[in-house]
């Protein structure tokens, strides 16, 4: 409690430092209601998603191409949080804080780890963003998985990318649409999820919903590939309507 009371006050000293959020067009059909277990939410002009944090059912806090948003109102509106010019593969949730890891970090053999390298943090899920380094010394390096994640329960989700060489032999592949997973002691087999994209991440809420970010690039079914991206595309998140087992 005291560390946190710390951040708020922090934050109320900070605050006029960073540009106040300004709002996006709201898009009252970026919440779709057509598929029985998943909700798709829009980010417009946000290109590809790339880390969630929060909950659907108060603040959830996205970050995009270039920049992080939050929404109050499960994706009616979304507000623009701040603008890092760049993505941002990784969230780190401790309490009420979340922290912005600007980097992926991979081991000898080039093998992903995750998302590391602590830059900003946000005490109230994105209103304000303060400097990570000014205000703590001691370095973080934690490194949040990137693509996967574990339940309380011991299942993990996790993306299984997929892609086609554009020639025998060849080292250049074309991007073909993700599969959704789940793994646990009895083995591992897909998710039902009928949605054609190349997914970017995943994120369990406190509910045990799963929450899956994705590039808004158009699906091209004569390549079984993406057309993809302009700027006005949306930023995607498919959030699971049920708590997963």
């Amino acid at each position: 409690m005291g560390f946190l009371l710390m951040l708020l006050t922090l934050a109320a000293c900070k605050r006029e430092e960073y540009p106040s959020v300004t709002p996006v067009s709201p898009r009252e059909e970026s919440v779709s209601v057509e598929d029985p277990d998943w909700i798709k939410l829009e980010i417009p002009g946000g290109r590809e998603a790339y880390a969630i944090a929060g909950d659907i059912d108060k603040t959830l806090l996205v970050s995009t191409w270039t920049k992080v948003y939050y929404t109050k109102d499960q994706g009616k509106t979304w507000l623009e949080s701040r603008n890092f010019n760049g993505p941002v593969p990784g969230l780190l949730v401790r309490n009420d804080t979340v922290i912005a890891l600007r980097t992926k970090r991979q081991d000898r053999q080039g093998n992903l780890l995750g998302a590391w390298d602590a830059s900003y943090f946000t005490p109230d899920y994105g209103k304000t963003w303060i400097d990570y380094l000014h205000h703590f010394k001691t370095y973080l390096d934690d490194i949040v998985p990137i693509g996967k994640i574990k339940a309380s329960t011991g299942v993990t989700y996790a993306i299984r990318s997929n892609n086609t060489p554009l020639q025998p032999g060849s080292d250049v592949s074309r991007i073909n649409p993700s599969d959704l997973i789940r793994e646990d002691r009895e083995g591992v087999r897909k998710l039902r999820f009928s949605f054609k994209h190349d997914l970017k991440n995943v994120y369990l809420d406190s509910k045990n919903r799963l929450y899956v970010a994705a590039s808004g690039g158009t699906y091209v079914s004569e390549n079984n590939g993406f057309y993809c991206c302009e700027d006005s595309m949306p930023a995607v998140v498919y959030v699971s309507r049920k708590p997963l087992p």
